[in-house]
């Protein structure tokens, strides 16, 4: 809870301000009923006719000036507080969006990406209403619970034993209502997930959910985390909301109570007046509020600690880029895969098994094999997106592991199996290769992707704008640009994990001969699943269910391994290419 609250420091002085300005409106309420009763006694009952409205006068004027100062100050209060409410959630979402940024790959599957949507949006709105009430409470609730008892019992002390009665009534139902409210929030906020994954799910399969006739059954999946949600959720709330009425029925009792002991008590001749007895009511009833807002947020206590424990599984993960700090390494090309493996988390079998590979720098290589082989996987291993289970990944025979990712990445240019495009111009796109390059550079790049004459077609030219995820465009566009923002940037290692498998064999091969004139003397390292895309690199690497099972030539190849011959055979038809 420190670390999620640590947030609030930058805003200790407004949040002192905020309380002192609640305190000063707390100060005024309390003075009012004892204000009132002077009316009652000495204005109404106590005084010669032609004072009694002067009085009533001066003393009305006294509670005006204090209840417009009190509605002054807690206007001021409150607009200070929702500032520190608003500054104190943008600077929690933003650590959290950092956060995830950092996260390794294996811990954002752990959590998931629905999850980490409603925890940042969710949960944090949870903590915005809950930082709000703590700021303009701190001081107040206490404040006004102990100048209420104070200033009753001045009053009359016997009247005020009735706190004894109520407040502990208050408080024992405060606390039976949290029984259990925890469970009843973390199911609810766990069926959100779930829905919000299921949506997400929705969204992306809806053309083949369309096509086999399933709408009926991804309807039945939504509605049923969402009735199981909005049960949790309504329940948690009823149970909330039972605090107000019950508040109110045992102040409502305490009143008739006081009212009727004070009567007994004028009729003893006690002392005791009218006014007495109006200013005891007024101050139990500040009493009680104050232990209904103590009793709500007992209740709410559940709602803060799901929340919160939800959030630290962000801001308590481990974080890769945490733990080394960048040196500014610049990489000679040099990639050493020694006996490496890798499993999924709750995975079976490794994704890699035993996979020995050793490239030097300037070399061009390919890693081949059929869907499930181990490829992408490899490639997360070389990007520091995953860390080998067993053996070692060296760049220039340095461990992967004592170097920061932000120096891996910065001497790794990729094209990945899922060209991921954004909202924005062709050029922004571009740029996020290299965000100083210029016109010329990007026009080189995508001559170099067979892009160009695209681009140029539009009237736009590079602000042709691009819809999110690139819908705008085809597969194999999508893949052009992904490659030209690649190759835009200056790195000693390139990785193509798949980039060529949307392309045609004429445009791959243009694409091709210019990514070998242009890094010539880079290290090259393309994963594919075509023989066309690896038959002419320096080496090719074969894998089959995650281990290695073949490296050579192409001929070779061909010569010694079974399954790169089979590949070769099924998509040549035993011609050549």
């Amino acid at each position: 809870m420190r670390k999620i609250l640590s947030y609030l420091k930058p805003y200790r002085g407004r949040i002192a301000l905020a309380t002192i300005l609640m305190a000063v409106s707390a100060v005024c309420d309390l003075l009012l009923p004892t204000l009132m009763s002077e009316v009652l006694d000495k204005g109404v009952y106590g005084a010669a006719e032609s004072d009694t409205f002067s009085y009533i006068l001066r003393t009305a004027g006294w509670m005006l000036g204090l209840s417009a100062l009190s509605l002054l100050t807690v206007a001021a209060g409150y607009w200070v507080v929702y500032h520190v409410v608003a500054g104190y959630t943008k600077s929690l979402r933003s650590a959290l969006f950092e956060k995830v940024h950092t996260m390794t790959l294996s811990e954002v599957g752990r959590i998931g990406t629905s999850n980490l949507v409603t925890r940042t949006t969710h949960d944090v709105n949870t903590l915005d209403w809950v930082i709000s009430a703590l700021c303009g409470s701190i001081l107040i609730i206490p404040l006004m619970f102990l100048g209420g008892v104070f200033l009753c019992m001045r009053k009359d002390f016997r009247l005020s034993l009735v706190i004894l009665i109520a407040v502990p009534l208050l408080i024992t139902g405060g606390l039976l209502m949290s029984r259990n409210m925890e469970q009843l929030w973390d199911l609810g906020d766990k069926q959100c997930d779930k829905q919000n994954e299921l949506v997400r799910e929705r969204l992306r399969g809806i053309r083949v959910i369309r096509a086999f006739d399933r709408e009926k059954q991804s309807h039945e999946r939504i509605a049923d985390a969402t009735h199981i949600m909005a049960e949790s959720f309504i329940r948690a709330n009823v149970r909330m909301e039972i605090v107000d009425p019950s508040a109110a029925l045992v102040l409502n009792l305490a009143a008739l109570l006081i009212v009727f002991l004070g009567g007994l008590r004028m009729e003893k001749g006690s002392g005791l007046t009218a006014g007495d007895i109006f200013a005891i009511v007024q101050y139990i009833n500040i009493i009680l509020g104050a232990i209904v807002a103590v009793s709500y947020d007992i209740v709410a206590l559940p709602r803060v600690r799901v929340a919160i424990k939800r959030l630290r599984q962000i801001t308590d993960s481990t974080g890769l880029e945490e733990t080394k700090e960048a040196e500014g390494l610049v990489f000679t090309g040099a990639v050493d895969l020694d006996h490496a493996s890798f499993t999924y988390p709750g995975g079976s079998l490794p994704a890699l098994s035993d996979v020995d590979i050793h490239i030097k720098a300037g070399e061009w290589v390919s890693v081949i094999g059929g869907t499930g082989s181990g490829k992408s996987t490899l490639a997360e291993l070389l990007l520091a997106f995953r860390s080998p289970d067993a053996g070692t990944l060296r760049f220039d025979g340095r461990d992967a592991s004592a170097i920061s990712p932000k120096d891996i990445r910065a001497n790794v240019s990729c094209a990945l199996q899922k060209s991921m495009l954004y909202a924005g111009t062709v050029a922004e796109n571009l740029r996020m290769g290299k965000p100083d390059a210029t016109d010329e550079e990007l026009w080189a790049a995508l001559e170099l992707a067979q892009f160009a004459d695209f681009v140029r077609e539009k009237p736009e030219g590079l602000n042709f704008k691009l819809e999110p995820a690139g819908t705008n465009v085809s597969g194999g566009q999508k893949q052009r640009l992904s490659i030209a923002r690649a190759v835009l940037k200056d790195a000693p290692i390139y990785i193509f994990d798949d980039s060529f498998s949307a392309l045609d064999f004429l445009t791959e091969a243009k694409v091709r001969k210019a990514l070998n004139e242009k890094l010539k003397g880079k290290t090259r390292i393309v994963i594919t699943q075509r023989v066309v895309s690896a038959m002419h690199s320096d080496r090719i690497f074969v894998l089959a269910d995650g281990a290695l099972v073949g490296a050579g030539k192409h001929e070779e190849l061909l010569e010694s391994c079974s399954i790169y011959r089979e590949i070769y055979l099924s998509q040549t038809g035993g011609g050549s290419l």
